[in-house]
């Protein structure tokens, strides 16, 4: 098979995922403060977060954002973002929320990370935060639990969350046709 490049760890988590029951399953989604690789809702409407690591040093970068770093995922902590900085669509909508008087930021019910196996037995020195589950993919497209994700909190994903997801999804659809008939038929090239 070779070496597993994140769209097949995606795919393989995405299939494991089906075997759960996880009934919506989206990749690169944006629905919290970051974008996350892949989500997927259970039956009883409960999200999960993977992140999908490829590389040792991947994962070290993916530590060090904020939704590690500053407690995002572990309390409910809003994002304290430097002032110079612009906000995304997503930052600007969690900070209204905080205005509005919420006191903690969304996220998912459990997190995790999917990584080849040979990265996760490579990672000696490595400290993952305890919160999040760990999964190895080997290079049969085998999905290994490592280690179960611990439940950040009990809230069901809102409605119109999931309205929201379907309706990027349905955008996206959209999108990758008009990208696939534009690369079949390139416009006529004039000399």
């Amino acid at each position: 098979m070779g070496t597993l490049n994140a769209a097949d760890i995606a795919w393989h988590m995405r299939c494991y995922a089906m075997g759960l029951r996880h009934e919506w399953i989206t990749p690169n989604a944006l629905l919290y403060a970051w974008e996350s690789d892949l989500l997927t809702v259970t039956p009883g409407l409960e999200v999960c977060e993977v992140e999908i690591k490829c590389s040792r040093n991947d994962l070290l970068n993916d530590l060090r954002k904020p939704k590690h770093s500053q407690g995002m995922l572990l309390n409910g902590t809003f994002m304290e973002k430097d002032t110079g900085r612009g906000r995304t669509a997503n930052e600007a909508f969690e900070e209204e929320r905080k205005r509005a008087g919420a006191i903690r930021c969304r996220r998912p019910n459990y997190f995790c990370f999917a990584m080849p196996c040979q990265v996760y037995r490579n990672l000696k020195d490595v400290r993952l935060p305890i919160y999040a589950g760990i999964y190895t993919v080997d290079e049969e497209g085998r999905v290994f639990e490592e280690r179960r994700p611990v439940q950040l909190h009990s809230e069901r994903i809102a409605h119109d969350d999931l309205l929201g997801l379907a309706r990027r999804m349905h955008h996206r659809y959209w999108d990758e046709l008009r990208r696939s008939r534009h690369l079949s038929n390139p416009p006529d090239q004039k000399s």
